[in-house]
């Protein structure tokens, strides 16, 4: 698994994020090698993993490029230029079903 991806899955998990799947995603868009989605159980949670991923991005010295959501947001978004993360509520998830739409895409595979 890349390092900065590693990074990411672990900031994700240290702060019990659940459901987190990596998808190489490349095929689509060659500027991004990765894409994360994981969910949360409240919206201060998914404000949380997605400060955690920002944190350690920046002690890691990759480059966080933008935020989109706030400590309300039911899906938070955070851009590190070569990995796309998203942070779901468990239901605002199952709405958008981005799964489905990668569903073509090589999975990664995240155990450490």
């Amino acid at each position: 698994m890349n390092h900065e991806l590693t990074i990411v899955i672990n900031a994700l998990s240290e702060k019990k994020a659940h459901d987190i799947i990596a998808y190489e995603y490349q095929p689509l868009n060659p500027y991004i090698d990765y894409t994360v989605i994981a969910s949360a159980g409240s919206v201060r949670q998914a404000a949380a993993l997605a400060e955690n991923v920002i944190d350690r991005a920046h002690e890691a010295g990759i480059a966080v490029r933008s935020k989109e959501g706030d400590k309300e947001s039911p899906w938070i978004l955070v851009d590190l230029h070569t990995i796309i993360v998203h942070i779901f509520l468990d239901e605002e998830r199952s709405v958008y079903r981005l799964e489905q739409l990668y569903a073509d895409l090589v999975s990664v595979d995240i155990t450490c």
